[in-house]
């Protein structure tokens, strides 16, 4: 049973120290059209935020870089969605993994993450915005969808939606999504070989899954820049291609021998080489990576990414089992 409200303003912001963006799961089927598909970095986590509110899976959510600060002047329910998140509510730290019951006057204050560089913030009902194209996320490139186009600022007063279900029991965590198990080391991200992979010389032909690949200063919601940690990628030869098309999940390989992963905001077209494809249900765990991290590269072929893709559902499926066991 779903309920139905007016939707209310529910937060203000009243302190924007970086970035905030409203997102949904993206904008799909406009690429052609050169709009960038967008929508949050972890799919994962938003998914499961979602649900545990009893929204829509497709409620949109806000993506914070840095520190904000809300006060609530509506009674409602949010759920920090990512893993590593930090948060007090009127000054007492709050966790991730659980819905928060703010009242009328209570202070959310949002600080950067231990995991990355956002946080995941669901709100119940989600974030009241139009729809633009299928979707309620922000493109600032053309600077529609979300909030006005733009992001947020000190003064905004944020609109709850008006749909939802019974939310998770107050008391309830859940243990969010994590990427990288034991909290060190490198992160494994399994890929499919992509068109121009073959075209590597032999010696990166094994160095692309042999070595890792830190990530650096040069990343953003478009795409992360990686370091190879021993010795850069390099092709057979001259390389000629034509403009083509590409989207999220793509590694490109640009002259220098970095590859560079393109995530949520990527461009909608390329002349790189495409060395591979990150499997969807991989793509989630570059959320968790922060400055000096590292990854490495595991090539899969389609009956392993069927699995693969086939195990992550099934983990879907054992967090709606736990979320519908215990709402409210």
């Amino acid at each position: 049973m779903w309920f139905s409200l007016l939707g209310l303003t529910m937060l203000k912001v009243i302190k924007a120290q970086g970035q905030g963006l409203v997102s949904d799961s993206g904008r799909w089927g406009y690429q052609h059209q050169g709009v960038p598909v967008g929508g949050v970095l972890d799919s994962f986590s938003y998914l499961v935020g979602n649900r545990a509110l009893g929204n829509p899976d497709n409620a949109a959510c806000l993506e914070l870089m840095g520190q904000f600060v809300f006060v609530c002047t509506q009674p409602g329910k949010v759920f920090l969605a990512n893993r590593g998140a930090q948060a007090t509510l009127n000054s007492k730290v709050v966790y991730c993994g659980q819905v928060l019951y703010l009242q009328e006057g209570d202070v959310l204050a949002i600080k950067p993450p231990h995991l990355g560089f956002w946080t995941l913030l669901c709100i119940q009902g989600g974030i009241d915005v139009p729809m633009v194209m299928g979707s309620r996320s922000t493109c600032l490139a053309a600077v529609f969808g979300g909030f006005e186009g733009r992001a947020l600022q000190a003064g905004d007063c944020l609109k709850a939606g008006s749909e939802f279900q019974p939310a998770v029991r107050q008391g309830i965590r859940l243990a969010m999504p994590l990427a990288l198990r034991n909290g060190a080391g490198e992160l494994p991200v399994r890929c499919l070989p992509g068109p121009e992979f073959e075209a590597l010389n032999p010696d990166s032909l094994r160095l692309f899954e042999q070595q890792a690949y830190t990530l650096g200063q040069q990343c953003s919601r478009m795409g992360y820049a990686l370091q190879a940690q021993h010795s850069p990628l390099q092709l057979s030869g001259s390389l000629s291609l034509r403009s083509h098309a590409v989207h999220p999940g793509i590694v490109q390989l640009p002259p220098r021998g970095n590859p560079v992963v393109l995530l949520c905001e990527s461009q909608v077209t390329g002349g790189y080489p495409r060395l591979a494809g990150v499997l969807a249900s991989e793509l989630w765990k570059f959320s968790q990576l922060g400055p000096g991290q590292s990854v490495h590269w595991v090539v899969v072929d389609a009956a392993q990414a069927k699995r693969l893709q086939h195990q992550h559902n099934n983990e879907i499926r054992r967090y709606h089992h736990v979320i519908e066991s215990n709402r409210g």
